[in-house]
């Protein structure tokens, strides 16, 4: 019995440690993006708090140890190691589930007659795409220039730090590229994935264009919300998967996502 609750004291530290690093990566890793990509004051609450939460246990865990009441550590340890333990298993299935997203594309010479493709806003500089939405959008040249009869709606708000909104640096950027004008619909209302569907819908039905295929544009770490939130308004479509970022901004961008499924899967919105 004795040797027992040893070999789960030892386990439990480990995955204290070990895993509470971890969810301090992670928030760091996500810090550090919406520093660089503003998301309002709310990411950065965010990410200042899961920074503390999951920091403050591992260094100090010596400190508690020995100031608190026993039983009162042994509470808290478990409650922090499980807790982390649960982040990191559910946070490693996200990535093997995003990573599988690959088989929901179609290919460029699959696309569908009478398509439109909605492109999903990201973060801008000014009047230019940044790297992430720079992708989805040459991604939707690819297949627009493949399929000559289809259009786009381009989806996104003016952002809090953003001298306009992404709809409007998108279709720049398309018809700068060679898109034709009159193959784009700027969408400038949405604020998150669940309204880039809905009001690009809306939009496309206000335009008459009801009837076209959709086809939604985004990177792979994207694309899996993308489909779940479709099914559960009744949009049915195809995706398009554009180039994933650097493996830095990669990791922030899963880090992100996750909170995002947290938050759907409670509130039912993101």
């Amino acid at each position: 019995m004795e040797k027992a609750k040893k070999r789960y004291n030892k386990f439990l530290k480990f995955i204290y440690i070990v895993c509470g690093a971890f969810g301090f990566i992670a928030y760091v890793s996500y810090l550090i993006k919406i520093i660089i990509w503003p998301e309002g004051a709310r990411g950065i609450i965010i990410a200042v708090a899961g920074c503390l939460v999951t920091l403050i246990p591992v260094v100090f865990r010596k400190a508690f140890e020995k100031h608190l009441p026993h039983r009162l550590f042994k509470v808290l340890e478990n409650i922090f190691a499980w807790g982390m333990l649960f982040y990191t298993v559910t946070f490693l299935t996200l990535v093997i589930y995003i990573l599988n997203a690959g088989g929901m594309q179609v290919k460029a010479d699959q696309v569908p007659e009478n398509s439109a493709f909605i492109v999903y806003g990201a973060g801008i500089r000014d009047d230019r795409p940044g790297n992430v939405l720079k992708k989805r959008l040459d991604k939707t040249i690819e297949y627009m220039e493949a399929s000559p009869d289809s259009i786009c709606v381009v989806s996104g708000a003016q952002g809090p730090s953003e001298n306009y909104t992404e709809a409007y640096v998108m279709k720049k950027y398309l018809t700068e590229n060679g898109i034709d004008e009159s193959r784009i619909f700027e969408e400038d209302r949405a604020r998150n994935t669940k309204q880039n569907i809905k009001y690009s819908v809306e939009l496309l039905e206000k335009e008459g264009e009801a009837d076209r295929h959709i086809i939604s544009v985004s990177n792979s770490f994207h694309i899996p919300r993308i489909k779940l939130l479709c099914s559960r308004t009744g949009v049915e479509g195809d995706f398009v998967l554009a180039k994933d970022p650097m493996p830095q901004w990669l990791f922030s961008e899963l880090v992100r996502e996750y909170m995002a499924y947290v938050k759907l899967f409670l509130t039912g919105t993101e």
